[in-house]
């Protein structure tokens, strides 16, 4: 043992200087960086997920990422890595067989939404998704080239026919009287009674104020029905002067309300896009807000008011949103008389959409009526009247059966006593105690 201490003390002797050296000139440098780094706290290394989600960077990651960035390795040089990672991914995964699709498919917005995904399971789902769209898209260029191929075989054989005939040919596209009326005729007509609708019709106005509260999915069905609303209206013989408020160009709703309608933004372009309220462009005392949370209903229409509806999907988030809305602005308030006038099934959820309210107040504008009105309901979500009067009645008719039998058996004494009940004890027999704990116990021997 003491000469395991001997040798470790010469060990440690020789070690020494050198320890001190390196103290030494630690001390030194850290007395030329001490004004720089007396503030910093110390930086600790973490380990980043290159392919999560987008979050604002705080602490010693911010001050990493400034670094990196004064070295000339910005961040748009980081999302070129990921992205070739991920491009390198998908290849793979291609080749491999998998339920992925081709790189050429791939747009910005799809590479876009890849990079915000936080794990390997959620982009193999998207991949998936994608893989879905790509193989319809595929099936139906597919079946458009079959069709053109069998629409040019028609043709010819029409065109040999024509050669062989040499009477005239009445109907469409021969001889006939009638002009043929083109698309885009009937779409400057359409475009045409908007602008007569801007100057006469009443107003009607879609709150565009609710893209916070709405996921992506969510926002992207309001798009669709915004766009469905616009079309409803449209075609229909007296349309509304239809107005949409509090519009941001640059939410997802938005965004894809302009793929939808991609000239709703031009000057002769026949819809209403405002980024003021309703409040700035209408009277308050003629503003409705229609909500379903209040507890006033709508008696009847009325053409000098501006009704106003939230275009919100609220499939997640069910808080009365446009109801504190109006309170908060002051507004009237009024909701659609669905239970005064339907029956609702077992399970249904009284919600609408956007385009089934506007077609619901186009009719009711026009007609005055709430069963006209009302008829775009789904169907799904009433209850039908036949089938529960046919279930009601096959219930009372079992029940009526059950009684029926009950009775009888009840008034038939014959039958009952030539029927034995196998379940009653036996009459006129005596019990003995000592025979029977002995006979128990012979069967159970034997």
């Amino acid at each position: 043992m003491l000469k395991f201490v001997s040798r470790f003390c010469r060990k440690s002797s020789l070690i020494r200087p050198n320890v001190n050296n390196s103290v030494c000139s630690f001390r030194s440098f850290s007395s030329n960086e001490e004004n720089v780094t007396n503030n910093c706290p110390p930086v600790t290394k973490e380990n980043i997920n290159p392919f999560a989600q987008n979050k604002p960077m705080t602490g010693d990651n911010n001050r990493v990422l400034t670094a990196s960035t004064e070295g000339g390795i910005g961040s748009m040089d980081e999302k070129e890595r990921r992205l070739k990672v991920l491009q390198l991914e998908v290849d793979i995964a291609n080749q491999e067989g998998r339920r992925v699709p081709t790189l050429d498919f791939f747009t910005g917005e799809h590479w876009e939404h890849v990079l915000t995904l936080p794990s390997k399971s959620a982009r193999m789902k998207y991949y998936g998704f994608l893989w879905q769209v790509e193989m319809k898209k595929q099936a139906k260029q597919r079946k458009k080239e079959e069709k053109a191929i069998a629409t040019q075989e028609r043709l010819d054989k029409l065109r040999e026919e024509r050669e062989n005939n040499d009477h005239i040919i009445y109907g469409l596209g021969h001889v006939s009287m009638f002009l043929r009326i083109y698309d885009s005729t009937i779409n400057n007509w359409m475009n045409h009674r908007l602008i007569r609708a801007m100057q006469f019709s009443p107003k009607l106005v879609l709150d565009c104020s609710y893209d916070e509260y709405m996921t992506k999915r969510e926002a992207e069905n309001a798009a669709k029905q915004l766009m469905l609303c616009f079309a409803d209206n449209r075609s229909h013989d007296d349309p509304f002067d239809l107005h949409y408020c509090n519009v941001n160009l640059k939410t997802p709703c938005m965004n894809k309300l302009q793929r939808y309608i991609p000239t709703m933004l031009n000057i002769d372009f026949p819809m209403n896009v405002h980024q003021r309220c309703f409040t700035e462009i209408f009277p308050k005392e003629n503003i409705v807000y229609l909500t379903p949370h209040c507890r006033t209903d709508l008696v009847e229409y009325n053409h000098d008011d501006v009704y106003v509806v939230g275009a919100m999907v609220d499939t997640v988030n069910n808080e009365p949103l446009s109801l504190a809305k109006a309170k908060r602005l002051g507004l009237r308030m009024a909701r659609l008389p669905l239970d005064r006038y339907l029956q609702w099934g077992a399970g249904s959820g009284k919600s609408l959409t956007l385009n089934q309210m506007i077609k619901i107040l186009l009719d009711l504008k026009q007609t005055g009526d709430w069963m006209t009105a009302l008829r775009h309901v789904p169907r799904r979500k009433l209850l039908d009247t036949q089938i529960e009067s046919d279930r009601t009645r096959r219930d009372l008719n079992k029940q009526a059966n059950q009684f029926s039998v009950h009775i009888d058996n009840i008034m038939n004494d014959e039958d009952t006593e030539t029927k034995p009940n196998l379940r009653s004890r036996k009459n006129n027999l005596e019990f003995n105690l000592s025979t029977w704990g002995s006979k128990r116990k012979e069967k159970q021997r034997s």
